[in-house]
């Protein structure tokens, strides 16, 4: 009855804190962590491959319904552009942070380079709570250029963040085979089993509209777990999975995707609280100055730049270049992969995690608070 109770209340302080943070201005997803650290002063998780479970349900949710909301004929205009801005972008942050924090902050190297790589991807829940909680419109569809950015870039980090993992444990037997595994075993998978799930749901036929979001449930499940089995991108496939379902024919489509926003909702609440619970303020602490700097790197000089060598021969205006790159979120995904480095066992896991969380948290607050604002004064607001 006590567990019971204390999800209640945590369940009720966060759907006040979400109305609290939209009047104060601030990202919605701010008040969830700090309700977690709060919960972790007396809370601790016994074991971290829980943990592990619990961050890849919900990424996988939250990656999925993003997939399936995202509108493809709206998006096919910008679809070169996002797709650019994923994997080349992916990839340049990724070396540029690299170097930042090789040769600035003196790390070792496999350190750097996986700071580098798990801090690569942008965060889908922030970008989607942010365009949604304030109601934005952007011009020249650039809200559909961010949430393809940061939906699509979330697989690519996974496997930047795993690759490198492996590499460092020893325990690598051949790259090529690993990234010819986890891209076409994850397209393949989410392909086929959302064409299979589509088939399914269209032939239900039955009047109880609850058990199409059960079979869709199902699905995205499949997706990702039959993928990871066969060495595949679980993140990957149930990206393109959502996106193949969520752009077809399918009943009780708006029924689906109210249930799915509301369940994106609660692994967002979710996910952000047990991430929370992980961290410890005395470990923040001490990465504090060195987190500060390479935020300001990461936010003021990487992010930019990348953007401007990537959107400049697309000749797109520099307002909306300023915009896109001050767009460039980072948070639960980033965090998420930190988590997986944390339980490999490597002896600068907790470094690099307590640096990832301690950036992401600056970037919600700095880039989350003041997008809106920024939007506006750059006369990109579509009314």
């Amino acid at each position: 009855m006590d567990f019971i109770l204390g999800i209640g209340i945590i369940l009720v302080i966060g759907a006040l804190s979400c109305k609290l943070s939209i009047k104060a201005g601030s990202p919605v997803l701010l008040g969830f962590i700090l309700i977690g650290m709060l919960i972790g002063n007396w809370f601790e998780f016994e074991s971290m491959t829980l943990v592990e479970h619990l961050c890849d349900f919900g990424l996988l949710l939250i990656i999925f319904t993003g997939g399936f909301q995202t509108n493809f004929q709206q998006a096919r205009p910008v679809l070169t552009l996002s797709s650019v801005l994923s994997v080349a972008g992916t990839l340049l942050t990724t070396a540029f942070s690299f170097a930042f924090a090789y040769f600035v902050l003196s790390m070792e190297f496999y350190q750097a380079l996986l700071l580098g790589a798990i801090i690569s991807a942008t965060d889908a829940a922030s970008v989607f709570s942010i365009l949604q909680s304030r109601k934005l419109e952007l011009k020249s569809n650039l809200d559909s250029v961010l949430e393809i950015e940061s939906g699509s870039n979330d697989p690519l980090g996974h496997m930047l963040a795993l690759f490198l993992i492996l590499l460092a444990k020893g325990e690598l037997s051949s790259v090529p085979v690993f990234f010819i595994l986890e891209i076409c075993v994850g397209v393949l998978s989410g392909i086929l089993i959302a064409r299979i799930g589509q088939w399914l749901i269209n032939k239900l036929n039955v009047d109880i509209d609850g058990l199409y979001a059960v079979l869709l449930c199902g699905t995205a499940f499949l997706i990702y777990g039959a993928a990871a089995q066969f060495g595949g991108s679980g993140f990957l496939a149930v990206y393109i999975g959502g996106i193949i379902l969520g752009n077809s024919k399918l009943v009780y489509k708006r029924f689906l995707s109210r249930m799915f926003s509301a369940i994106y909702m609660c692994m967002q609440i979710m996910l952000f609280i047990v991430l929370g619970i992980l961290t410890v303020p005395a470990s923040i602490a001490k990465v504090a100055v060195s987190g500060l700097i390479f935020a300001a790197f990461l936010i003021l000089v990487a992010r930019p730049v990348v953007v401007y060598i990537l959107m400049k021969p697309f000749s797109r205006p520099l307002n909306e270049i300023a915009l896109v790159a001050w767009g460039g979120f980072r948070g639960a995904p980033s965090i998420v992969f930190a988590t997986h480095l944390l339980i490999s066992g490597l002896p600068y896991g907790e470094y690099v995690f307590s640096m990832v969380f301690f950036v992401c948290i600056l970037s919600v607050v700095i880039q989350g608070s003041s997008f809106a604002h920024i939007a506006k004064k750059l006369k990109l607001v579509d009314e």
